[in-house]
């Protein structure tokens, strides 16, 4: 346990926590910029099974914020650069990787009975499929997501919280909004948003308390927000 040493000291952690935490498998959907801050933070954690999933390529405007990635990796398969980087920074845990986007007819393969699903995607339909089958399946499963200065997060458990269909009814529309490609994004939003991921995790893994509201921050400007969502009572999902 010296590896952990500095998680152990931390009284809210400890020695309990560690072990849990080392028992835990957590399920990471993307390895992009917010997927590796997660990633390698539940990584050198000592999460005992982290997967994550993916099915892109590394592109030189990546290496900007996804920090996996160096150049020599540009034209390759993410999930195999992540997978390796990844193995490099604990060999003391497994390391697992899906080379595929998460659907309706996969999510089961990839999630199955996971401890924690984390959300690490740029869009909205692989959301609403992991909100759902989390919900169903009673895995905690903590949204995020990041555009331009700004990034949110929530934390969903099924029978605790509202679910994302309360926070973003499912409509056509929100497949329409902008993405990094059309705003683009400061490269610090990721890091900070997938942090915060990592570490509401990290409380719902080891047993803590962990936030029940909707996470807004701004690094441009500087402003944090902390909004309380009502579970709806007509929501398709958790209602």
């Amino acid at each position: 346990m010296k590896r952990y040493c500095r998680n152990i000291d931390f009284a809210e952690i400890g020695l309990e926590g560690q072990k849990r935490l080392s028992r835990g498998h957590a399920v990471i959907v993307g390895a992009g910029a917010l997927g590796g801050a997660i990633s390698t933070n539940l990584t050198r954690a000592g999460v005992g099974k982290v997967t994550i999933c993916d099915d892109d390529q590394v592109d030189v405007h990546n290496l900007q914020r996804q920090i996996l990635y160096s150049e020599h990796d540009v034209g390759n398969n993410k999930l195999e650069r992540a997978v390796e980087s990844l193995k490099k920074m604990n060999s003391e845990i497994e390391i697992e990787g899906i080379r595929q986007y998460l659907t309706e007819d996969n999510v089961q393969d990839i999630i199955g009975k996971a401890d924690i699903v984390v959300d690490g995607t740029d869009r909205m339909e692989p959301r609403y499929i992991m909100n759902t089958y989390c919900v169903e399946n009673g895995i905690p499963y903590i949204y995020g997501g990041v555009l331009a200065s700004y990034g949110m997060t929530f934390n969903i458990v099924p029978e605790e919280t509202p679910c994302l269909e309360c926070v973003f009814p499912k409509t056509k529309e929100l497949e329409k909004l902008p993405t990094c490609a059309d705003v683009g994004i400061v490269n610090t939003v990721p890091m900070i948003i997938g942090s915060i991921q990592s570490t509401e995790a990290i409380k719902i893994l080891i047993g803590a308390d962990y936030s029940k509201d909707l996470i807004i921050y701004d690094v441009w400007i500087h402003s944090f927000d902390k909004v309380r969502i009502k579970k709806r009572a007509d929501c398709k999902v958790c209602g």
